[in-house]
């Protein structure tokens, strides 16, 4: 949802997701000058009925009230204040109220003038709504100082009662679990996972086998076995030796009456890459899809940055129900194909179909992909894309051309891509990379871990979704979803789903907010990492806010990158 205040001095904009909530604040540059920033406060009721107002802490602070900040300690922004005028609350709970007041600071650090208090009243989404769409991402940040606080960059497994497997969590493996537990007796459940691994997952299968719903499963059971040519050692099928091992271990290969799996085993080298499930009721109507990029595996749903999302429409499920039914015979590539562009053809930028449409790999050329591109490429406020496989060059010529009177676009990348290794940020495209901090080198931020060490992820440790927004805060975004990279092989080659979903804000605003959690989360960790490695920060910087008010508002000037991201809150609609 989005709201505005926009009587005062300081004009307030917020839009909200299920869980985090992000701001704009605007004024005119009369209001910069000694500006040193804003305390913030959040009030709202609890889950217990008690009326709750707190001050929010944060990890910067002045260096002349606190020469020396405890290491991953937290300080109140009542005279540390946040100094940006956009601004992440990652700690909201779904379908509740709040107001949060933002009280600008001037003078010097030793001696500070608080000014009127700027308050915006804003109401979270609900996690689970009927009739539409229903998203959840994981934490997906097991690289913060959060974790390392908490728990002490612990493997989760050594952390009592699931507490961190929680916290990860976030929500995303409770969802999976609702979805089938959305069945009821005599209903029946679809499944098409290229990773089907997780034990919990698993039995939750089971037990709805036990309720008597009808289960057919397909799974990724390619024979990829192989000599490591670096180590020597052979390598299992994967995930096929995997999926099946948790098969047996869950002992749904005993239910032959009610659980039927499928292995699909042709086409050894492309990925039956899809994670999604289709409900449909004991009536034989097809009611909900289950689609995203969470593989049923400890490291989808709990390490590298996952979504799963549920849809109720019928024809939606429908075409996912077509999809799974040719799927289901093992088909060569060329049926496939067919098969998928008779469900839907490809389409085209200037007729994209209102409300839901449904793309299915692999097909026959790559046309989608170049659609995918010139989609993000026609923004006109603002663009965002996950990458976790690599820039294909369809996108590197749409963005090549560029200039400052292009969309404010953001890249998110789980690796660095060297033909695109100058976007810090150039001409309004804005690059981050998944990134940790090693060490305690950086002063004040205290070591991380990485989903790598603890054995959750070896291939993608950070960002595996695979979405793209186009102009997520107009009237009528667009959101592109599922389990298909961005990529040639994800296009033409692995069976892959993807829904195209044009023109509801809600999505919208779900997917935006979560987005700049991750990608702001990432930028500041790979842009310390990548001046580190150039010797050009000290390493006192990132600790200390700015008591120039000048050096830190400039920035928010106009002709400036920071701007943009004002102008996207203040022109959004409402």
């Amino acid at each position: 949802m989005r709201f505005k205040e926009t009587k005062g001095t300081f004009r307030l904009y917020a839009v909200t997701g299920t869980n985090t909530v992000a701001f704009g604040i605007d004024c005119d540059e009369d209001a910069m000058k000694n500006l040193l920033g804003f305390t913030v406060e959040k009030e709202y009721t609890d889950k217990n009925n008690n009326h709750v107002r707190i001050t929010v802490m944060g990890f910067k602070v002045f260096r002349e009230r606190i020469e020396n900040p405890v290491p991953g300690a937290l300080y109140s922004t009542y005279d540390n204040p946040v100094q940006s005028f956009t601004w992440e609350d990652f700690s909201a709970y779904p379908d509740r109220d709040y107001t949060y007041h933002f009280t600008p600071l001037y003078g010097n650090p030793l001696n500070i003038r608080r000014e009127k208090i700027c308050s915006i009243n804003v109401r979270t989404e609900p996690d689970w709504k009927a009739d539409d769409h229903s998203i959840f991402f994981n934490r997906g940040v097991a690289s913060s100082q959060a974790y390392a606080m908490k728990f002490g960059n612990r493997n989760p497994d050594d952390i009592p009662d699931g507490k961190a497997y929680d916290w990860l969590s976030r929500g995303l493996k409770e969802a999976i679990i609702t979805f089938i537990n959305k069945a009821e007796k005599d209903d029946h459940l679809y499944c098409c996972f290229y990773e089907f691994r997780n034990d919990e997952i698993l039995s939750a299968f089971r037990e709805a086998a036990e309720r008597k719903i009808k289960i057919d499963i397909i799974y990724d059971a390619k024979e990829n076995e192989h000599l490591d040519k670096e180590t020597g050692k052979w390598v299992e099928s994967f995930p096929k030796a995997d999926n099946e091992e948790a098969i047996v271990r869950a002992k749904l290969d005993t239910y032959k009456n009610l659980v039927n799996l499928i292995p699909r085993q042709r086409n050894k080298s492309y990925l039956c890459h899809n994670k999604f499930m289709i409900l449909e009721k004991s009536n034989g109507a097809p009611a909900m899809v289950w689609t995203g990029s969470t593989n049923i595996s400890k490291g989808g749903i709990f390490g590298q940055t996952n979504v799963g999302h549920a849809v109720e429409n019928h024809n939606i499920a429908k075409d996912y129900l077509e999809y799974w039914k040719v799927l289901k015979d093992d088909p060569d590539s060329k049926t496939i194909k067919t098969t998928n562009e008779t469900i839907q053809q490809n389409i085209q930028l200037n007729n994209i179909p209102a409300g839901l449409t449904c793309i299915l790999s692999p097909r026959k050329k790559l046309d989608m992909l170049q659609f995918y591109a010139d989609l993000l490429d026609s923004a006109k406020e603002c663009a965002c894309i996950t990458l976790a496989f690599g820039v294909h060059e369809f996108f590197e010529k749409a963005l090549a051309d560029n200039t400052v009177n292009n969309a404010l676009t953001f890249l998110l990348l789980e690796k660095d891509d060297p033909d695109i290794s100058d976007y810090v940020y150039k001409n309004y495209v804005v690059k981050a990379v998944g990134s940790y901090i090693p060490d305690n080198s950086v002063f004040k931020w205290v070591k991380e871990t990485n989903t790598f060490a603890w054995g959750l992820n070896t291939h993608v440790m950070y960002v595996h979704t695979k979405f793209l927004l186009k102009d997520p805060l107009s009237k009528e975004p667009v959101v592109a979803t599922g389990s298909a990279n961005f990529s040639a092989a994800a296009t033409d080659t692995n069976d892959e789903n993807m829904i195209i979903i044009k023109g509801n804000r809600r999505v919208a605003d779900i997917y935006f907010t979560e987005f700049m959690r991750v990608f702001n989360h990432y930028y500041f960790r790979w842009i310390i990492k990548k001046m580190l490695e150039k010797g050009i920060i000290s390493l006192e910087n990132p600790a200390f806010l700015s008591s120039d008010w000048n050096e830190w508002t400039g920035k928010y000037k106009a002709g400036n990158y920071k701007r943009k991201k004002i102008d996207i809150f203040k022109n959004m609609y409402i």
